[in-house]
């Protein structure tokens, strides 16, 4: 598969560590890596784009932000032109993730391992949206009935 084809995306923080526990086969499909710009996240030895870091907290200023997220989203999935999106979450990567449903891309979605028996709400929306929907936990299947038990990532 060509660079770029599979794209790895998260927001900053314990999502971002989740997705760094998928290094290998980032390396081996030769994936790009979209996350937000952090201290911890420039640290790294993979192929990385990087999205701004934004919380809800924010208000006005974070809805701004989110817009540009939105374009940077739409300028990276038409540089890359993915056929694989694989994320581990949240908000960030739900415009990525939603312009790969739109053009039919395989979306794989890992729910955080921070929730056990509730849903987030990035789940619920990659839920009804993922080709695959893997969980951490198995008390999660009963809120995700057709998801896949997949153990914990670390």
């Amino acid at each position: 598969m060509k660079k770029g084809k599979v794209l790895f995306c998260s927001s900053a923080g314990g999502h971002y560590t989740e997705l760094l526990q998928l290094e290998l086969l980032i390396k081996k499909y030769k994936g790009i890596v979209i996350t937000e710009r952090t201290k911890v996240s420039t640290v790294t030895n993979l192929p990385t784009k990087y999205l701004p870091y934004s919380s809800r907290v924010e208000g006005v200023k974070y809805l701004f932000k989110f817009f540009y997220v939105c374009l940077l989203s739409v300028i990276y999935f038409i540089w890359y032109r993915p056929k694989v999106i694989i994320s581990t979450g949240v908000h960030s990567t739900l415009p990525l993730c939603l312009l790969g449903w739109l053009f039919r891309c395989r979306l794989i979605y890992i729910e955080t391992i921070a929730v056990v028996s509730t849903p987030t709400i990035t789940g619920k929306v990659m839920y009804k949206l993922a080709s695959e929907f893997y969980v951490q936990w198995e008390e999660l299947l009963e809120v995700y009935p057709t998801a896949t038990y997949g153990g914990v990532l670390f």
